[in-house]
């Protein structure tokens, strides 16, 4: 039976490529959605990672009210279609409610 022994490993850092939290915006997204729900009581864009591409938005809105879970994120998803197109957006996540 052999033993193995394993030394400290020392793993490189980790390299940022990331562009800092302070020079991505939100407010073109945070735009798209406030044309798209004029009646939002709730709104937020926040950028989770710092790197300008994963995303996550709370809508809240009367005209949300009485529709599926799945037709609320479809529109979600048309108010924003041209930065997902681009690939500004690389990952969304969505949080809906009809008020």
């Amino acid at each position: 039976m052999r033993v193995y022994q394993f030394r400290h490993i020392r793993w490189p850092r980790k390299c940022s490529r990331r562009i800092p939290s302070s020079l991505v915006s939100t407010q073109p997204l945070r735009e798209l959605l406030e044309q798209a729900f004029p009646d939002a009581t709730e709104l937020d864009v926040v950028d989770r990672t710092g790197g300008g591409d994963h995303f996550q938005v709370v809508v809240a809105a009367p005209s949300l009210g009485g529709l599926s879970l799945v037709e609320q994120h479809r529109r979600v998803y048309e108010a924003l279609a041209t930065p997902l197109a681009d690939g500004t957006i690389h990952e969304l996540r969505i949080k809906t409610k009809g008020t």
